[in-house]
């Protein structure tokens, strides 16, 4: 039969060994949660300036429209003998306030998405922060408990050895 100083030192030693191994495993873990989480903030970045692109592209080309629209008016209007007074500059009015109106409902709508995507990258960084100190506090856990195990072990063992 093993000496029960023998037994104690590879029970320590198993005791440290592993919760050096469940510690680094709960790093890694939590290394790779975080970096998920980073992933998802940059990608939410590039979606902000997709949307930027698209909001600007969209209000040029409504602008674009209307001045199609008032060319072609204008020159309707010509055709017909009328000025561009009266019952044509209140038709040109309606068409400048519609397009402007559509303009400023597009930047809106791309403000909103921009401070909707400027949440949620900055929430899952805030969340890629969390999962590293989680795994810092994780491993440094697993690393206590397997020293008090190991401690407990030599205690017990010295309790024995010293008694009989």
């Amino acid at each position: 039969m093993c000496h029960p100083a023998v037994i104690a030192a590879v029970s320590v030693a198993g005791s440290l060994a592993g919760s050096a191994v469940q510690a680094q495993g709960i790093r890694q873990q939590a290394d790779a949660q975080a970096r998920a989480e980073e992933r998802r903030a940059e990608l939410a970045e590039r979606q902000k300036e997709v949307n930027q692109t698209q909001g600007s592209f969209e209000r040029k080309r409504t602008l674009e429209q209307y001045q199609r629209i008032m060319g072609f008016n204008r020159a309707a209007g010509a055709e017909r003998g009328l000025s561009e007074t009266g019952s044509l500059t209140d038709v040109a009015d309606d068409n400048a306030y519609e397009a402007a109106q559509n303009i400023e409902a597009i930047r809106y709508r791309v403000e909103g998405q921009r401070d909707n995507l400027t949440f949620e990258a900055n929430t899952a960084r805030e969340r890629a922060l969390s999962h590293r100190k989680s795994g810092r506090i994780g491993a440094f856990g697993a690393i206590l408990g397997g020293a008090t195990s190991a401690l407990t072990t030599l205690g017990n063992t010295a309790y024995k050895l010293a008694s009989g």
